[in-house]
């Protein structure tokens, strides 16, 4: 990832920057929305911690050795809602196609459970019941420096 970096740094146009934009390491959450209430109903059990962790690490390191200056950085809260737990599953699945390392069998039993948690609170909620994927976001704008 560092690497990757270095190429960016290399073909910025002079007053380019770099956004980056990643999740926080703590899994993202499962919310039902109704009625403006929240309730959280589990962690997403196959989160890819270690990816994130790579990618903060590299990014400290490009900027400790000056290769970037971090100009501005913020965090935010990013949702992504769904009607129903198939809809969010299936928008998450396409948006995961290309995911590094396959779910294990462990994995796909905890979504699975957590789906099925999900799907009974959704019932309960009642009518007019969302559910929502809820991550903490990181955005930074980075100066190359030369």
């Amino acid at each position: 990832m560092v690497h990757a970096l270095q190429q960016i740094h290399r073909l910025l146009k002079p007053g380019g920057r770099l956004i980056d934009i990643h999740p926080f390491v703590e899994a993202p959450l499962i919310e039902i929305h109704q009625g403006g209430e929240i309730a959280v109903a589990g962690q997403v059990p196959s989160y890819a911690v270690e990816d994130i962790q790579q990618a903060e690490n590299a990014l400290k390191h490009v900027v400790e050795h000056g290769l970037f200056a971090v100009e501005r950085a913020r965090e935010f809260d990013f949702r992504l809602y769904a009607s129903t737990v198939v809809e969010l599953h299936e928008f998450l699945t396409e948006a995961e196609a290309f995911a590094n390392s396959p779910l294990d069998e462990a994995a796909t039993a905890q979504e699975a459970e957590l789906a099925a948690h999900v799907e009974g609170l959704m019932r309960a909620a009642g009518e007019g019941a969302e559910v929502a994927h809820y991550e903490k976001v990181r955005i930074a704008r980075l100066r190359p420096r030369s």
